[in-house]
């Protein structure tokens, strides 16, 4: 059975679609742009000019993409190396080089440099589909010679509840300047400046509980966050000749972080037991990017790219937390030292052939280098100096050698039908050494096929099957601790990728030029599921795996690990469109939403449960109306997921925040040259539950010794977020 929430969501697509149909019946003839189009390989385009986004004051190329109808933005996924990175925007029918997010390369190309928006709807045999059933080709104009207005935006926020201030400043600013630099008629360079600052403050007030129900204590919890940064951006685009072009990127981005932390415990009298309280300083904090690739064209059936790439990020801290108790007074003082370095260095060799007007070919290879380095230490002082606490894979390098070669041809079988296929072999060697020493070698086919049916202008049919495989997160090869919650999880140097069979099918009909209704269904079939598993590691010499580590020295902790084969299934809706025939002018309503259900065998009770840290359901509504008398345009989202959980060897972990999020937002242009945006983000905080439940032995015994129910107040998830917002060109 569906609960409430589901079945609202279920309802309400259900009248989305009813309401599609409705104004389908009742349209009007519709203005020229935006019309589909067909280029001469009859490829279903709808082409957006710049002048249908002059209504939204759009100031860069990410404020047009984000009101195109019956379009997401995703930003790519996580992965290793760059072609399965690949996200859904295109610039002028390129991908960007660099593996920052699609969102933020987007806002460093201002509007007016912006020709027109291309939405391409599946398969097209002259573009960089790479996997993708839609796309955003941004095409900019030709503008050699022209002066290049730069962007700027300046945004003000405060927070009034219930984190009640910035660590102590009113409101924390943030700006972001980008201007482009024509040097000559064949090269410009864009330089971008911003400061993403990020501060905050949680508060947490968590009880503890019998089997029974009775208090045994509770806790008061605070942890205050700073993190100052500025972020610098350049890109060089130089165009030697008629044949070919180079791109340089480059980023860097230091930052100045810390934090406090504190946790009062008292008894169900009110009687103070115990505090822990502390901070962390943080070293040099780094993230920086370089990258470059050249293109070169033979021939309209020919062409060649090279990308280079090389990322880095650098994190130093030092921990330091007292505990204090009633009876004793200070009795430890705890030392943490952190030291985490990553890198990656690529690169990618591509082909494109085009031997007919039918087919586009598509070969490669890549090769890619990445590490992880971290270092942990934790000592212990409680009275008579620090004492060194053993922490098995607390210091670890592992270092990834992989290379692909790939092959994609996309077919246009006939007008109305386009074949994607592709293949992609992937080889990699991971070693790790430190504590934990040991070196693995794996290989991965990875097939693709994606077709795309143009049932009539309006009405298009997608159906793809995937391979994909996970990134691995490094961080999981290494131990780590939470010293407020009191956690801490083992590294495993045995963890596998997960690996998935990805099944989809689409529906998209267009009732008009701006309402777009979207349906997916998809089913996932997953090997080696990523999960929580217990692990037994050896904290002397020795290996428990080899029956050589001491029976005192064993210490079995929660860490990532594989359970096995699951299953994920469920279904997805994009919609848009104006609501005239509602009566209600110069608006439009937007809706994106999933419901899924997952399963997988728990490697602990040997019963089926859905994934952990999985929503089973989500939505996103919004809603804008233009006031053109006003020069000004307000609206609102509203926001929801569902509950999920996260299950360990003895414990069961609830999430849930019990209410919908509500955000509004007023935006005026009447000032000549000058936007202004008025908003209010989560109207109504709401506190995000947690319930820790926790078992004799393990969750296979059934015997809960105590639960712990906590409330989180504050963040930027969970406070009334007041922001100012000034952005224009100069």
């Amino acid at each position: 059975m569906l609960d409430r929430p589901q079945r609202q969501f279920v309802s309400f697509t259900a009248l989305l679609l009813t309401a599609c149909l409705s104004q389908a019946a009742f349209a009007q003839p519709v203005a020229p742009s935006p019309q589909p189009t067909n280029d001469d390989k009859g490829e279903a385009r709808q082409v957006f000019d710049a002048g249908y986004f002059r209504a939204y004051n759009p100031v860069t190329a990410f404020d047009m993409v984000s009101r195109v109808p019956g379009f997401e933005i995703l930003d790519g996924v996580d992965r290793r190396g760059y072609g399965a990175t690949a996200g859904n925007i295109l610039v002028n029918n390129e991908r960007p080089s660099s593996k920052s997010l699609t969102s933020d390369q987007l806002k460093r190309i201002p509007a007016g440099s912006v020709a027109r928006i291309e939405l391409i709807s599946g398969g097209a045999s002259d573009v960089d589909v790479r996997g993708q059933t839609q796309l955003v080709n941004v095409v900019l104009k030709q503008q050699r010679g022209e002066d290049r207005p730069a962007t700027w935006s300046v945004d003000l926020q405060a927070t009034n509840w219930p984190m009640l201030d910035w660590d102590g400043r009113l409101f924390l600013p943030r700006f972001q300047v980008t201007k482009t630099f024509e040097l000559n008629d064949a090269t410009k360079l864009t330089l971008d400046l911003q400061t993403p600052a990020l501060a905050g403050r949680i508060e947490n007030f968590e009880t503890v509980r019998s089997p029974s129900g009775q208090l045994l204590e509770y806790r008061v919890q605070r942890t205050q966050t700073n993190t100052r940064s500025i972020q610098g951006v350049a890109n060089l685009e130089w165009r030697p000749g008629a044949a070919d072009t180079v791109n340089l990127n480059v980023l860097y981005l230091p930052s100045i972080n810390h934090n406090d932390s504190s946790s009062f415990v008292f008894d169900a009298a009110d009687a103070f037991r115990v505090a822990t309280a502390g901070g962390v300083n943080y070293g040099p904090i780094y993230r920086a990017e370089a990258a470059t690739d050249w293109e070169h064209t033979f021939s309209p059936q020919l062409s060649v790219k090279l990308v280079g790439l090389a990322t880095g990020t650098g994190t130093e801290q030092t921990d330091t937390f007292l505990t204090i108790r009633a009876v004793g007074g200070l009795v430890n003082t705890q030392y943490i030292d952190r030291k985490t370095e990553t890198g990656e260095r690529l690169g990618r060799a591509s082909l494109t052939w085009r031997p007919t007007g039918e087919h586009t070919i598509e070969t490669g290879f890549e090769a890619a280098f990445n590490f992880r380095d971290a270092n942990l230490a934790i000592a212990n002082d409680t009275g008579s100096g620090p004492v060194r606490a053993i922490l098995p894979v607390a210091d670890t390098r592992i270092e990834e050698l992989r290379g692909e070669a790939f092959v994609t041809d996309v077919w246009k079988m006939m007008p109305a039908l386009t074949l994607e296929t592709g293949f992609t072999f992937e080889a990699s060697r991971i070693t790790q050494t430190g504590d934990a020493q040991q070196e693995r070698e794996f290989t991965y086919p990875k097939p693709r096929a994606i077709l795309t049916w143009q049932i009539d202008p309006t009405n298009q049919l997608r159906a793809s099957v995937i391979r994909d495989v996970a990134q691995l997160d490094f961080a999981e090869f290494g131990s780590s601790v939470a010293v407020i919650d009191n956690l801490t999880t083992f590294g495993n140097p045995n963890l596998e990728p997960e690996k998935t069979w990805k099944g989809r099918l689409e529906w998209e009909r267009r009732f008009t030029p701006k309402m777009a209704l979207t349906i997916s269904l998809f089913h996932d079939d997953v090997s080696d599921t990523q999960d929580i598993i217990p692990l037994s590691l050896c904290a002397g010499p020795g290996s428990v795996e080899a029956g050589t580590c001491a029976s005192t020295d064993i210490r079995t902790l929660d860490g990532a690990g594989n359970i096995g084969r699951g299953r994920r299934t469920g279904i997805e809706t994009r919609f848009g469109a104006p609501l005239d025939f509602l009566g209600i002018p110069n608006a439009e309503l937007r809706f994106s939403g999933k419901l899924q259900e997952t399963s997988v065998t728990d490697p602990v009770t040997g019963e089926s449960r859905e994934f952990s840290l999985e929503q089973a359901w989500n939505y996103n509504a919004s809603f804008r109306q233009e006031l053109p008398e006003l020069s000004s345009a307000w609206g609102a989202a509203l926001k929801r997921q569902s509950q999920y959980f996260e299950y360990k060897l003895a414990e069961e972990n609830y999430f849930n925040r019990d209410a919908e999020k509500l955000d509004l937002f007023f935006e005026t242009t009447a000032i000549r040259g000058l936007t202004l945006r008025f908003s209010v983000t989560n109207f109504s905080p709401t506190p995000e539950d947690r319930v820790r439940t926790f078992y004799a032995g393990s969750r296979a015994s059934g015997i809960v010794t105590r639960s712990e129910a906590r409330k989180q107040y504050g963040s930027l998830e969970g406070s009334r977020i007041l922001s100012i917002r000034a952005a224009g060109v100069f």
